[in-house]
């Protein structure tokens, strides 16, 4: 972040020196616009999690990801000049200098500087708890990476050994191979809120692509921070559910009306599915969907389905497909997500959030292990981790444990950063049914 902020100043100052003067009316006061566009540089890096310590691991991951904030950035920078009145077609070539700039300087701090010094600064002490006594895969790519800047003080297979470096603040790195997903998730909460800790766990492979996370030979690497529960998250994250629900039904309201065309035109029945669903701390609420379904429709293969799903049938991913039942209109309005825009009645009523675990149906909960309660912990929400990255494609324990991530990790920029990548998510349909 040093680099981040010295290197914005550099090149606010470099590039009002390097253009004349009549041509550099983007810049109305050189101070102010030092200020706005560190802030910028800041909030924008931070939401693409660039200050991951793991991402930047990953290199090729974080150059990547580098480039994405790049983009970001510039296009927010755009905005914030449009806005202000301070874009004009005379002063893009301005412009084209500022971001070539900064462009090369974080580019040049991240691949040389940021390595460079962490080869000079003192290595971080962490310890490793290894309850199975497999460590050597994550161990040896901590210790032998060579900006990774840690050094492995110990090693256990007993968690009473690792507990006086927790008492001490050491963050923990989990390497468990255990195949058990309840015993994965009791390793992981007992060290919950006290120290930083990451998990390195097999049982996690397949949920790919996840930006938050870093990958070994296509082993996810997660970082736990754990969430932030302060009033004023909670009161911020309220606040944002209810104006972004009025603003989501003003401007899906078009297409919700072509939805309830659709439906009255092509099957007889209601216009709305209502049933009951459970959120937080298993509270039961009734939640609003166009109806996709024929009339007279059973549950009983649903039921079916939930049941052998949850109990570990690995050949069943976390939604019914080819349901029979499902009309031509309403697989249409399943796949573009369209039957679910009633759902922001429900964020306005404060049975839902915007961002949170999709609540699931009694019978589901009826069928939880105890570990598949932990989602249940926090608002259940619209969109999140599971519909993001990872939706019908996986597994139902390898979404509950989507859903577990965020209850653990959830804060503001990654509620922000979920929501931006819903419209993506609903427009290609990425594993959607």
């Amino acid at each position: 972040m040093f680099f981040d902020i010295l290197f914005a100043v550099i090149s606010i100052i470099l590039t009002y020196q390097i253009i004349p003067e009549e041509i550099i009316g983007f810049v109305s006061n050189i101070y102010l616009e030092m200020i706005i566009f560190t802030c910028l540089v800041i909030v924008v890096f931070a939401y693409i999690d660039l200050y991951n310590y793991l991402v930047f691991l990953n290199r090729f991951r974080y150059v990547y990801r580098t480039t994405k904030g790049l983009v970001y950035m510039f296009v927010f920078y755009l905005i914030w000049l449009f806005a202000s009145s301070a874009l004009h077609s005379q002063y893009v070539f301005s412009l084209f200098i500022l971001f070539g700039i900064f462009s090369f300087l974080i580019y040049f701090s991240r691949i040389v500087l940021v390595p460079f010094c962490s080869l000079l600064l003192p290595k971080k002490e962490i310890v490793i708890y290894a309850p199975e006594g497999n460590y050597k895969d994550i161990g040896n790519w901590l210790q032998d990476h060579i900006v990774s800047g840690v050094k492995i003080i110990k090693i256990s297979e007993k968690r009473e050994e690792i507990e006086e470096y927790v008492r001490k603040g050491f963050p923990v790195v989990i390497s468990t191979f255990t195949e058990n997903w309840e015993e994965l998730i009791k390793h992981l909460l007992y060290f919950k809120g006290r120290v930083l800790v990451i998990l390195f766990a097999p049982i996690l492979t397949g949920i790919d692509d996840v930006d938050y996370w870093a990958y070994l030979e296509n082993i996810p690497i997660l970082l736990f921070r754990w969430s932030d529960s302060s009033k004023g998250y909670l009161f911020i994250k309220k606040l944002i559910d209810f104006i972004g629900a009025i603003i989501a039904i003003l401007f899906f309201s078009p297409f919700m009306i072509i939805a309830a065309v659709g439906i009255k035109l092509t099957s007889k029945g209601p216009l709305f599915f209502i049933n009951n669903r459970v959120g937080k701390k298993g509270k039961v609420f009734k939640m609003f969907k166009f109806r996709s379904m024929l009339e007279s429709s059973d549950d009983g293969l649903h039921k079916k389905f939930v049941k052998d799903c949850i109990n570990g049938n690995k050949e069943y991913k976390f939604k019914l497909t080819n349901d029979s039942r499902v009309t031509a209109w309403g697989k249409l309005l399943r796949k573009t997500s369209v039957d679910e825009f009633p759902n922001f009645f429900n964020v306005l009523k404060g049975d839902l959030s915007l961002v949170g675990p999709r609540p699931p149906l009694e019978y589901e909960v009826s069928q939880y292990s105890k570990w598949h309660q932990e989602r249940l912990s926090v608002e259940q929400g619209i969109t999140g981790v599971w519909q993001v990255f990872g939706r019908a494609r996986l597994s139902f324990a390898k979404s509950c444990f989507l859903d577990i991530y965020y209850a653990e990790n959830r804060n503001l920029l990654f509620d922000l950063h979920l929501l931006s990548q819903t419209p993506h998510t609903i427009v290609f349909g990425k594993g959607a049914y």
